[in-house]
């Protein structure tokens, strides 16, 4: 369908673009196409549009073109339907490839995506697709290796470090990831090889069924977000994510008790863990430099909404990396507020069936205020952790890590602050009643 889409934008110059005003063909070339409607938007954006502010009903896939830009002004709200068969993952806003959405808000008038029941998983969420590097599965990163969207099948990978695929700036993103199935769902936002020139700044990002936000490879860099009540993990990478993210905050809330099996606040993979185990060559996995970090888990157990038999499960752990990842995290403030429900793998886990994380590349230096987690019912950690508690080898061939062959595992250094909150102030969040201590 998208070939097809393409092929008719092709054909049309810019003179006789609007030249089918009278017949709908799928494709929105103005405001005054026949294919544009704020009440029910979907299709095809096949021309440089703006939206000016108001509300408008996201009524299926809303998909950018290639070569074409979608710009929201501020004030503009995006409304998921859910009705009948129109929610789901059939709704969803989505940058192909070569395609931008400028969606810079103010402080006053930020830009919203939501659904009208304002249920996780309403929606399938905000996908952008670009042309930046990807890890291939023998370890190459050499802009060959490229990927289909779990949900839309867009492509996404490529050469192109610095690429952009728009602009998000006072942009507030909720209640999305609908699934297909356990290993096909979409996220808050979703970026695929997003590149350097990706601008993701003053973001809010909650109750997403899946992750809030997940970076599949790329160099995209993100400053200033709020994230808030995830099923799944808060803050999840993969397939070779090489950026930075700084002044984030990350918080699970006493009242939220939607989660899947596998849950963390952090997950990391260097390589894909849904596509294979880490490959032999492991010099261009996953390698962030995060900064400035504030979590708070205050509810560590739930059930999971989205499958048929209400599983019910606990956070496995604060953070997972696995498959060859890499990482520097430093000014992180933590606080386990569940006195109730321990993570059953200790704060930090770093492997799983899939490989390991490479423990020489991992710097790790927080201020944790909580339960010590060594020795408690049901949480596995190594003779040698750092309290309260790391995983390194919990069943099977793995490296038999010791403390001494990290990088850096500090898990209660005093002196650190972690983000500064000052700055989501225009989200009008409560810190001190839904994160206290944070």
């Amino acid at each position: 369908m998208l070939a097809v889409a393409s092929a008719m934008v092709m054909g049309c110059s810019s003179s006789d673009s609007n030249s089918n005003q009278g017949t709908p063909d799928g494709l929105i070339t103005s405001l005054t196409d026949p294919d544009y409607n704020a009440n029910s938007l979907k299709g095809y954006v096949a021309a440089n549009i703006t939206l000016p502010a108001g509300n408008y009903t996201l009524d299926g896939a809303l998909t950018v073109l290639d070569g074409f830009t979608l710009t929201l002004q501020p004030g503009v709200k995006f409304i998921a339907n859910t009705s009948s068969s129109q929610g789901g993952t059939n709704v969803r806003v989505q940058v192909n490839k070569g395609g931008k959405l400028i969606a810079v808000g103010t402080p006053t008038q930020p830009i919203v995506f939501t659904s009208d029941t304002q249920h996780p998983g309403d929606w399938a969420g905000v996908f952008l697709c670009g042309k930046a590097t990807l890890v291939s599965p023998n370890g190459s990163r050499d802009g060959s290796y490229t990927q289909a969207t779990e949900i839309g099948d867009a492509t996404y990978g490529g050469n192109d470090d610095a690429d952009s695929s728009g602009d998000l700036e006072y942009v507030e993103i909720a209640y999305a990831g609908a699934r297909i199935s356990s290993t096909k769902e979409g996220n808050n936002l979703s970026l695929y090889a997003q590149g350097t020139g990706t601008i993701l700044k003053n973001l809010w990002l909650h109750d997403g069924s899946d992750d809030n936000i997940e970076f599949f490879g790329g160099t995209v860099n993100v400053e200033n977000a709020l994230i808030v009540n995830s099923a799944d993990d808060t803050f999840d990478w993969c397939l070779g994510w090489n950026g930075h993210a700084t002044n984030v905050v990350e918080v699970r809330e006493a009242g939220f008790t939607d989660i899947t099996n596998g849950s963390g606040m952090f997950e990391g993979d260097g390589f894909f863990s849904d596509l294979g185990s880490t490959p032999t060559n492991t010099a261009n996995m996953s390698n962030p430099t995060l900064t400035n970090f504030s979590v708070g888990v205050y509810s560590g157990a739930g059930v999971d909404s989205g499958s048929s038999t209400g599983a019910a499960y606990k956070l496995r752990n604060l953070g997972l990396l696995r498959t060859g990842c890499k990482l520097s995290l430093s000014n992180c403030k933590v606080i386990w507020g569940d006195t109730v429900n321990f993570p059953t793998n200790g704060l930090w886990k770093f492997n799983d069936g899939t490989g390991p994380a490479i423990a020489s590349a991992v710097n790790i230096n927080l201020n944790y205020t909580g339960p010590n987690f060594i020795g408690a019912t049901g949480v596995t950690t190594s003779a040698d952790s750092p309290i309260p508690g790391a995983n390194y080898n919990a069943s099977g061939a793995y490296p038999a890590y010791v403390l001494s062959d990290f990088a850096q595992l500090v898990f209660n250094n005093v002196a650190v602050t972690g983000a500064d909150k000052s700055v989501f102030a225009w989200t009008n969040y409560n810190f001190a009643t839904k994160a206290p201590g944070l």
